[in-house]
């Protein structure tokens, strides 16, 4: 019986084995990340993390145009698009700006394919002078 037993719980133990996962891909996006101590872009499997990118201009619509050229560029380099961004969190210091840019933003999401979203409205990003940061979570 004992014997039997152990053979059960064998093949259980055999069956339940699962595969490992596959590593996490860190991507810098530029010299600073280093130094702050973050990753540009992680990605886990199919999902990216894209850390948040600040941008400054002489306006919100500078600075939406800004982040979001730079967001699409990184989607580029893992041959992706904005339709397949599944969540956005946007920090800025201005939300009357940045509702008013709205119409410049929407024009990066091709056929109204939009992310859900967060918007925050902060007193200040790392760098005082940047009006927007971005950060997306994209599906591959």
């Amino acid at each position: 019986m004992r014997t039997l037993l152990l053979l059960l719980s064998g093949v259980v133990f055999v069956g339940s084995a699962q595969a490992a996962e596959p590593p996490l891909e860190r991507h810098s996006l530029g010299s600073w990340e280093a130094d702050i101590g973050y990753s540009g872009v992680v990605r886990d499997g199919n999902t990216l993390h894209i850390s948040g990118v600040p941008c400054r201009g002489k306006d919100m619509q500078e600075a939406v145009q800004q982040c979001y050229g730079k967001l699409n560029e990184i989607l580029k380099r893992f041959d992706a698009d904005s339709s397949q961004v599944v969540k956005e969190t946007v920090f800025t210091t201005d939300m009357d700006a940045l509702i008013k840019a709205i119409p410049d933003r929407k024009t990066f999401f091709a056929d109204a394919t939009y992310p859900a979203a967060t918007w925050v409205q902060i007193e200040r990003l790392f760098n005082a002078q940047d009006m927007l940061e971005v950060e997306w979570t994209v599906r591959l």
